[in-house]
């Protein structure tokens, strides 16, 4: 009787030892969908557009026109750049104006200021040609008490002289300051108007040269922006476009296995709707926070789960829809 027992509990352990060693295979179970590089077409100058040749959702190949446009007639751009070149203009002519009546108040000052001191040393001199006429003629009158080079009245005129030399110095610096501020003061603006004329001479040497927007490589219409004859701005996205087949799957890990999934782990990728399209796929990339799992990606869709998201990089030949749901299974060690 004590065989059996024995037997019984060899099994147990050759049980427990396959369980926690390495002939234990755990399978983890994800679903993910299907995602196709998008490509977003557009061009760095407006268009009008004159033929779309495309649908959404239609399969193309490689150079195939997808539409035909011509550059935007720019007549608006042009009068943008004249209205730019005219309000510079009116600047540069306030500006100026503003600088020129700078210089004739300092003109109108300089003249007030010198005219004041000429009046003053005519009042002077006419009060020594008195005196002289006065002491004319009196030789018993001191040499002391006749006009000479120190007497009170011509010291006044020697500083009335020093004044006006220094007023005259004076202007003419500030005149000069004046005259260099307006001659370099447009320049700038004289460079922007330059500018704005060559692009204005771009605009319209360039403004009737047709368009034709080609497919990159064999793939798929995604939405399509535009209509023709519609008026599209520099950068507006015109079509969007997709690579034949799906390149990437997006899964999400539960976050009670984040450990077991990492860079370079495989999986097995099936279609729910048709087993038979089945391929394996490894990750290439792991989310870096934790997030909510969206419902269609969870086992349980009505209950909220957490976890991490997961790219996994499809194979070229892989057959999936764009956005379809699949399932992954992967084997842990």
């Amino acid at each position: 009787m004590r065989f059996p027992y024995i037997i019984l509990i060899g099994i147990a352990a050759v049980s427990l030892w396959m369980l926690n060693g390495k002939y234990y295979k755990e399978e983890l179970t994800l679903f993910g969908f299907a995602e196709t590089k998008e490509t977003e077409i557009n061009l760095n100058f407006p268009v009008m557009v004159n033929e779309l040749n495309v649908l959404s959702g239609q399969s193309v190949k490689e150079g195939d026109i997808l539409l035909r446009a011509k550059r935007l007639d720019s007549n608006i751009r042009f009068e943008d750049q004249e209205m730019k070149i005219s309000e510079i203009n009116a600047k540069k002519r306030i500006w100026r104006s503003e600088q020129e009546g700078k210089l004739k108040t300092l003109e109108s000052s300089y003249l007030q200021k010198v005219g004041d001191i000429k009046t003053q040393i005519d009042a002077l001199n006419n009060k020594i040609t008195q005196q002289k006429e006065l002491y004319k003629g009196l030789d018993h009158i001191e040499d002391n008490q006749k006009v000479s080079a120190n007497h009170p009245s011509m010291l006044r005129i020697a500083a009335y002289e020093e004044d006006r030399k220094n007023i005259e110095n004076r202007y003419q610096l500030d005149r000069a300051n004046l005259q260099s501020i307006i001659a370099k003061g447009t320049k700038d603006d004289d460079e922007t108007i330059k500018r704005l004329r060559a692009e204005y001479k771009h605009l319209q040497d360039n403004k009737e040269i047709a368009v034709e927007i080609v497919a990159p490589s064999d793939g798929l219409i995604g939405n399509v922006h535009c209509k023709e004859g519609e008026h599209i701005t520099d950068y507006r996205t015109l079509i969007s476009f997709y690579e034949p087949n799906p390149t990437l799957v997006k899964a999400y890990v539960h976050e009670d296995y984040l450990v077991k999934v990492d860079i370079g782990d495989q999986f097995k990728i099936s279609s729910i709707k048709d087993a038979t399209q089945t391929y394996t796929g490894k990750v290439v990339g792991l989310g870096s926070r934790i997030v909510e799992i969206p419902p269609r990606m969870r086992k349980v869709p009505e209950f909220k789960t957490y976890g991490r998201e997961v790219v996994i990089r499809l194979p070229a030949q892989s057959r999936f829809l764009q956005n379809e749901k699949l399932t992954l299974t992967g084997v842990k060690f």
